[in-house]
């Protein structure tokens, strides 16, 4: 038998002794420091089906055409502590709030879109992997919504529902520091270990009165929207102060202006030169009540604060806002004035990240003794940082496919269908789809109002110059304010302002020493007290050191060496 790169050290053993070779632990003495490590996963994401038939209320006119549904979907339980052993079903429930505008098969009064608000509620099991003890967070989010007219009191919805979990195993690690009476060399190298100091939940009540449109009498709310945006987050002392806004966007009905002179002289010449059959106040009627419908958009600001126990310094945080119990109602102020109001409870999730930086031994010997060790591989993550931006999108959205010329924009809204985010040379970039909804009413008075659905594409990259590779992004993207305007009856011109808040973290994967032993008798090999060893291209002074069971410091001091770093054939001279 040959040896490319030198005869091995248990080659020079021969097989009788090797056998007779005993490992003893070192149950006393070995001293050890405890951490605690906390190993963050994201689940696959999981996907749910669900199929409703909803019926067109008894109060409400036949149903001729949809124009849009939204929805919103909330978990009933968003986290999950201490995981049973064993247990790989997680039981999800919740509900589905769908908001529904439609076009009737026959006008009646003054309103020509109705709105039907339907709550579904939903349960099922999911089955992924999990571990012991550990605390899954659940997030919800409607991916999809597709519908069809059955006839006009039936109408069906199926809403695909993503669900995604975040799992965070906590873990307590024992950390090998060396042996009593012993002197082990060691090698040591310094990592940087995240881990959750803090999971907590905090509500904030919210009551903000929004004005009305000027000469506007609001009647009922057909639609609202409401949305949450993080502005900015602060960690000062024993408090986390959070300001954001909350962003309604709203479509309601207000009561008919009085008929003009003007008004009804042109109502009385539609009547003698039109049909017959069509009175002329219909006509006027029809024309009213789509000006009788306006969108108003506000938005509200909050600031809170949320106690935590003052200690060490933390390295960032993460939240994240549950706006289920927000709410806009139609009520009256102090001075009997009709006022839209803002009212509930916002729930906020507070996530408050460590780093701590931690020597561990990596390698180990003893100069007189044969000194054995296992290692155990561990996984954690390292918060990196938080990064914010924003970018406008800006496109001139075509309607030559509707077959209709707009004559006014009666109300816009926009949902987040995509993202997706990458490193690109010390920035994040982020990209996805928002889809853009309208309803306009049309110049042709027989077509009434139409809806317009356009997907544009967005870009939004932050600078975060401490990126290397191989980082794990978590981004949360927010349509800030979004308006439409009308350019001519078959292009509309829409803005929006897209804000993306990123958290970064790298993979931290580092080994720990376990089951430190001594070998005796030992493997009989006779080091020599003084040696010129030639270095190899792959050689360290390290593995040098302990190769002869001398020190770094000893082979540094007799070479005079400055630094660690050899070279392929360098000499050094080794004295044990």
């Amino acid at each position: 038998m040959t040896y490319e790169k030198g005869i091995p050290d248990y080659a020079m053993v021969p097989a009788k002794e090797m056998e007779e070779r005993v490992i003893v632990p070192i149950t006393k003495g070995a001293i050890y420091s405890p951490v605690q490590v906390t190993n963050i996963t994201e689940k696959p994401k999981t996907t749910i089906t669900l199929e409703e038939d909803i019926l067109v209320p008894d109060t409400k006119p036949d149903l001729r055409e949809i124009l849009m549904i939204d929805g919103k979907s909330h978990l009933a339980v968003k986290e999950i502590d201490a995981v049973v052993k064993g247990d790989d079903y997680i039981n999800l429930s919740g509900e589905i709030e769908l908001q529904t505008l439609y076009l009737p098969e026959k006008q009646e009064g003054n309103l020509p879109v109705i709105s039907v608000q339907t709550r579904v509620p939903f349960k099922d099991q999911w089955h992924t992997s999990m571990s012991a003890g550990a605390t899954m967070v659940l997030d919800c989010s409607i991916e999809k919504i597709e519908y069809m007219v059955i006839n006009e009191r039936k109408y069906r919805v199926k809403v695909i529902l993503a669900i995604m979990a975040r799992e965070y195993t906590d873990a307590k690690v024992d950390l090998f520091e060396g042996l009593v009476d012993e002197d082990i060399q060691v090698l040591k190298e310094t990592v940087e270990i995240s881990n959750v100091a803090l999971r907590k939940k905090d509500t904030l009540s919210i009551k903000e009165d929004i004005l009305p449109k000027e000469d506007s009498h609001p009647e009922s709310i057909l639609k609202q929207d409401i949305n949450v945006v993080e502005n900015y987050k602060q960690i000062s002392g024993d408090k986390v102060v959070i300001n954001g806004f909350v962003y309604v966007n709203l479509l309601y009905f207000s009561s008919a202006s009085p008929v003009t002179p003007l008004q009804a002289a042109a109502s009385d010449d539609t009547h003698a030169e039109g049909d017959p059959g069509k009175t002329g106040s219909s006509v006027l009627g029809d024309s009213c009540s789509i000006d009788s419908i306006h969108q108003l958009q506000e938005r509200v600001e909050f600031t809170q604060f949320i106690p935590i126990q003052q200690g060490e310094r933390q390295s960032g945080c993460n939240i994240c806002f549950d706006d289920s119990q927000l709410r806009v109602k139609l009520t009256q102020d102090e001075d009997g004035a009709d006022v839209f109001r803002l009212e509930g409870e916002l729930l906020t999730y507070l996530e408050l990240y460590k780093n701590m930086e931690k020597e561990i031994i990596v390698d180990g010997y003893h100069r007189q003794k044969d000194f054995v060790c296992d290692f155990e591989e561990k996984s954690s993550r390292t918060l990196i940082g938080t990064s914010s931006g924003e970018s406008s999108v800006r496109e001139i959205i075509s309607l030559e496919n509707t077959g209709c010329d707009a004559d006014r924009i009666i109300y816009t809204t926009a949902e987040v269908l995509s993202c997706e985010s990458h490193c690109e040379q010390g920035k994040i970039v982020t990209e996805g789809v928002i889809l853009v909804k309208m309803i306009c009413s049309c110049e042709q008075e027989e077509r009434g109002v139409f809806a317009v659905r356009e997907e544009i594409p967005y870009r939004v990259v932050t600078a975060m110059p401490q990126l290397t590779g191989g980082e794990i992004i978590t981004q949360k993207v927010y349509i800030k304010d979004l308006w439409a305007e009308k350019i001519n009856g078959k292009q509309i011109e829409f803005n929006a302002t897209i804000m993306v808040c990123a958290e970064i973290m790298r993979p931290t994967p580092f080994k720990v020493l376990t089951n430190p032993a001594f070998e005796e008798p030992g493997c009989g090999c006779q080091v020599p007290p003084m040696v010129v060893y030639i270095c190899r291209k792959t050689d360290t002074l390290w593995q040098i050191a302990k190769r002869f069971k001398t020190t770094t410091a000893s082979v540094r001091e007799v070479n005079e060496l400055e630094t660690d770093d050899l070279s392929e054939g360098q000499k050094l001279l080794i004295i044990k």
